[in-house]
Parts: C-alpha cells; structure tokens; sequence
C-alpha cells in the first residue's frame, strides 16, 4: 500500500513538473480589442485599438486580409494593394499614392511597433487602388469594404506648353470611358458617363489651346489654328487623359483620334532626360555683383547641355523651360514624369555670404538635411518661389510623403550626383565640396533618379566672371555630359542591356635581351629597351 501510494506520488509530481516546463496557453484575443473587416473573400478578425475617443486599425492586418502587403520604409511605412502604394508616417495625418494624398482624421500610431491608422486610410487607398469603398459601423465593429458608388465623375484640367508642345492633362477621380473627336479648330473629348465639371469656361494663355468649355458630358477644347494636332494616350494611377498638341497637317473634320493605353513601351536604359534651369521669370534667383542673374546664367548653361547631351548621347532631352518664363518647383518635376523620364537634373548657381566661396556642390533627395550649409541651401532655393509654390503646409507635407514614396529612387539619385560632383571637382581643379543631401522642393515629385547640382557661387565675383565666359560654360557642359554619360554607361551595365567597358590596356615593355646589341656598321648602340609613355 505504501509502495503504491508512493509511485502515485513520484507520477503525480512528474506530471506537475512537464506543466510547469510547458509554454504557457496564449489568452484567447479580447474580443474588445477585435473588430471584422467584411470584403469579397470572406469576414477577417483584425486588431484595433482605442486611443483619445479614435479607433485604430492594425494596418498590416487589414492590408493582409485584403491580398495587399505592408513594410517599414526608411521614416513610415508602405502599403502595396493592386499595383498601387501608399505611403504614411506617424508624424502626418496625411498619406500619399502617387501624387494624390489620403486625408485622416489624425496621424497614425505605432503600437508594439506595429502601425495603427485610422479607417479613412482604407477608404482612401481602396478608392484610388480599386475602386473600392469603406464603411465603419462602430457598434456593430464592422468595417465593410464594397464596390465605391457609381457618381459623377470628377475631371481636372491642365495645360502646360514644353518646348513647343502644349499638354493638355485631364485627371479623373475614377476611370471613365470616352471618345476623342477633332472638329474644324477643336477637339472634343465626349465622356459615356456622367462627370462633374470644374467649371463651365475657361480661357489659356497657351500658343495652342484658346479656352476650355463643358458642355454636359463633353469638354471642348478650342485651339488657337485650325493647324493645330494632338497626340492622345491615357495614363494610370491617377486615371489621366493627356493632349499633346502642336503645329502640323489638320486632321479632317470628324475623326476619331487613336488612343492608346499608354505611351509605346522603350527598352530598358536612360532614353529621356530632363534638364531643369533653375529659376525664370519674375523668380529670378540669386544675383552676383557684377548684376549677372542666377536665371539667366542657368539658361544659358542648360540650353548648351541639352545640344551636348543630344549630340553625344543620343538621348531624347526635354528643357523645364526654354526661355524666361515663370515655372512653379512642383511643375518642373511634373513636366519629367509626364515625359516618362528617366533622369532629372535641376542646374543652379550657388550663393554665399561668406567671400571667397567657390566650387561646385551637388544634391538629391532627402527630408533631412546632411549639414547645416545643405540646409540652409535648401532653404534659400525652396524660398525664393515661396509666392509661386502651393501653400507652405501642402508643400511641405508633399515633402514628408515623397521623402517616403521615393526610397527606391535615392540609391540611383546618389550614383548620379556623385559622377556630377566628381567631374565638377575635375573641372574646378579644388577639393570635392561633397555630394548632400537636402529637401530641396524642385526634386520632390520626381520618379526617376533626380540631383541638383549648384555649378559655381555666384556671389563670388571671380566665378560670377568665369560664368559669364562662353569657355567656362563650355567646360562646364563638357563636365555635367560626361557625368550623364557615366552614370548610363554604368547603369546601363548594372540592369544588362549594356556591355561594361572594356578594360584599359596595360602598359607593354619589352624585356631588355640577355646579351649586348650588335652595332651597327656605324659604331652606334641601338637601344633594346622600349618603354611605353616615355
């Protein structure tokens, strides 16, 4: 009896003890802190939380059960849903995709590391990712995603005339159908569906487009010649409808113009570059003392490029502006997207308070500044079209988010810069000022590799003097081609569509002979040794 008792004992406290080593059961999820996204997959149970009367939603959660992923870039975070990004950070309450951002009633927060979002943010990425809607019902706990209401369509117009082009844009709030007709001195582009009119008239200072009218479902767009011809396409994300109008043959009465999807796909490589003069117009820059404005210097430098980098490259070159005209910092990096560009090179003249200053100093990207000199450099370019930008708080919210948005471009935009600056540094024959980087505002925006370069100080009177020389401008060009040519032959070699350089020769010398050299019947010694580049 005691035997038994006592291996009675001996299992019991065995058993305690493989309890006591097992990992503890995970208390079932409160079901308060739960809430339902109902879509077209099914129910999924997702986390929230409540913080100062706002419900959060755990945005991994949510992006996962929709068939989306979510990922920590660089100072926020990354939404990935129908080939459609969204980008946010906890400092805003404002999210972007593409150009367009997502307004939430506050910021996002980080719980365990986790990012938390307010529902707004679902409604507005589904909307412009899939033409999605969402509701939440906070009693019941449901966040119900379906198919966003069929309305009017809301359409925006811009034009804008680059190098002898006129582009006319409509952006959509949603995709619509429609069909585009050239009439005597006109095209109309007629809707098959109800949209909603900015407004009834307009009239365009523009050598091509007269004014634009909404009539019902049509928008009217009355040219300035008879002469006048467009090429059309449409692009994605947002939903766009693009004109490009300039002067050639009239196309009769009546017909429907082609439309493609999309511009026609080029091979891989840097096929279009966009050089920005900085400044124009009335924003005129900085001055030197001898009266030389930063516009026109900048000008007539990037006039030269383009040529070069035509001539040389043979690369089709867009200029930002092509004379001494006003263009806005956030339609200089609009003109390279529409361009499909694939580099962005903005060209300024710098200026100090300090005398003597002298040298070039090159850019990119970057919400933080690398210095306090690249702060403050920013701030005097981002200052100057104060008047002319959107407002401060859009602007610099655009800022934050692009800062986000465009961490797959800043690896390429230093490669860039930093073949800029070194041929800089050749050129001026001084230590290497250093490739920065700061928000400069003319860079934000750009989806392709983009850098500024400020070429020399303005302010100094011995460079403002070099400036003014045809052969500094000619060197300078020579320098800022090779660095384009560089970076092409380089990336072109990295993604494969180019062979990498070959190797330099190296030097050839002859081993001297293991016995003298036979004279010559003249009583000379001939040499037996060659040494290349003596």
């Amino acid at each position: 009896m005691t035997r038994a008792l006592s291996l009675t004992s001996i299992a019991l406290a065995s058993a305690l003890f493989l309890l006591a080593q097992a990992p503890p059961t995970a208390p079932p999820p409160n079901p308060a802190n739960q809430a339902t996204v109902r879509a077209a997959n099914g129910d999924h149970k997702v986390t929230i939380a409540q913080q100062n009367g706002q419900t959060y939603f755990a945005a991994d959660e949510v992006i996962a059960a929709l068939g989306g992923t979510l990922a920590h870039e660089g100072n926020g975070f990354k939404a990935a849903l129908n080939n459609s990004v969204a980008a946010f950070g906890t400092d805003s309450r404002f999210a972007v995709v593409k150009d367009d951002l997502i307004e939430m009633p506050v910021p996002p927060v980080t719980i365990d590391n986790r990012p938390f979002v307010p529902w707004q943010f679902f409604q507005g990425f589904l909307l412009r990712s899939s033409g999605l809607d969402a509701t939440w019902d906070p009693a019941a706990r449901l966040l119900q995603i379906h198919p966003a209401q069929t309305s009017a369509v809301g359409v925006q117009v811009s034009v804008a005339n680059v190098q002898g082009i006129s582009k006319l844009v409509l952006t959509l709030t949603a995709p619509a159908e429609y069909a585009i007709v050239k009439e005597p001195g006109a095209y109309t582009v007629r809707f098959k569906s109800a949209i909603k009119a900015p407004y009834v008239e307009q009239t365009h200072e523009d050598p091509y487009v007269a004014k634009t009218s909404f009539i019902g479902n049509d928008l009217r767009i009355q040219l300035t010649a008879p002469d006048v011809v467009g090429d059309a396409y449409r692009l994605e994300n947002p939903f766009r409808i693009v004109l490009d109008l300039r002067k050639g043959a009239a196309a009769a009465p009546g017909t429907p113009q082609p439309l493609t999807s999309s511009r026609p796909v080029e091979p891989p490589g840097i096929r279009t570059i966009v050089i920005d003069p900085g400044h124009g117009g009335k924003e005129v820059g900085a001055i030197g003392p001898g009266g030389l404005m930063e516009k026109d210097a900048t000008l007539a430098v990037c006039r030269l490029l383009a040529a070069s980098l035509e001539a040389r490259l043979k690369t089709r070159v867009v200029l930002t502006r092509n004379d001494d005209t006003v263009v806005p910092l956030d339609q200089r990096t609009a003109i390279a997207n529409q361009y499909h560009a694939d580099l962005f090179l903005s060209v300024h003249m710098n200026a100090a308070i300090v005398k003597g200053a002298h040298g070039a100093e090159t850019y990119f990207l970057s919400l933080d500044a690398s210095d306090k000199l690249a702060e403050k450099a920013a701030e005097v370019e981002n200052n100057s079209a104060k008047t002319l930008a959107t407002p401060a708080s859009s602007s610099d919210l655009k800022l934050i988010l692009w800062d986000l948005a465009q961490q797959e471009y800043l690896n390429e935009s230093s490669r860039l810069a930093q073949a800029v600056q070194e041929e800089m540094n050749r050129i001026t024959g001084i230590q290497s000022r250093g490739v920065k980087q700061a928000p400069f505002k003319v860079l934000v925006g750009a989806t392709m590799p983009a850098a500024l370069v400020e070429v020399a100080f303005i302010t100094n009177p011995d460079e403002e003097a070099k400036i003014k020389s045809d052969a500094f401008q000619k060197t300078v060009v020579e320098a800022l081609t090779t660095a384009v040519a560089r970076y092409k032959v380089d990336y072109e070699t990295r993604i494969g569509v180019a062979q990498p350089p070959p190797a330099p020769l190296a030097p050839t010398v002859t081993a001297p002979p293991s016995k003298p050299a036979v004279p010559t019947t003249t009583g000379t010694t001939t040499a037996a040794t060659t040494r290349t580049g003596t």
